[in-house]
């Protein structure tokens, strides 16, 4: 199969043509589970945000104010913004997040979660950002696996209290 660049990157390696037994998947998935936030939310975030400016007036730790101040900025602009639908599509070539290119070589193995969760987990080569988590439906649980098993080894993987953070809180 010839491969060609990637228009977007211009690095990355994307499959130019499709072959009659390749097997796909495709689907389409939000963002995240989008709560709009509440007024009391908002109001314990400023008052947090206000203790930690005080905080930092009496350490003179100017810069953290400066960090406080863009934090509350960028969580303030984002209060309400609606999830967007992000496409994803996973091939004998690899997995396309977005039109973007991830091929099986730049990954170690993959894990689906059970239970409730509906996400995959890919292991990177990588070790600045091992893994890379993605979200699917309900039924597609057999379809994926399919296909993933026939690149990668199935390895058991669990999520970093950052993830587990940022989907409590965000």
């Amino acid at each position: 199969m010839r491969l060609g660049r990637n228009p977007l990157t211009g690095s990355n390696p994307v499959p130019s043509a499709k072959t009659e037994n390749m097997k796909e998947f495709n689907w389409k998935i939000e963002e995240r589970n989008f709560m709009p936030k509440t007024t009391e939310w908002f109001w314990a975030l400023g008052i947090f945000g206000f203790a930690l400016i005080i905080f930092a007036i009496l350490l003179k730790s100017y810069l953290l104010i400066v960090i406080v101040v863009l934090a509350a900025f960028i969580i303030y602009s984002n209060k309400n913004k609606q999830p967007e639908t992000i496409n994803f599509r996973l091939d004998d070539n690899g997995l396309y997040i977005e039109g973007k290119f991830h091929s099986y070589n730049g990954f170690e193995s993959f894990w689906i979660f059970p239970g409730e969760k509906q996400e995959f987990v890919l292991r990177r080569k990588e070790r600045f950002i091992p893994l890379l988590i993605v979200p699917f439906h309900e039924n597609d649980e057999a379809q994926i696996r399919k296909i993933l098993a026939e690149h990668l080894e199935e390895k058991e993987e669990h999520e970093s209290l950052i993830d587990l953070l940022s989907k409590r809180f965000f």
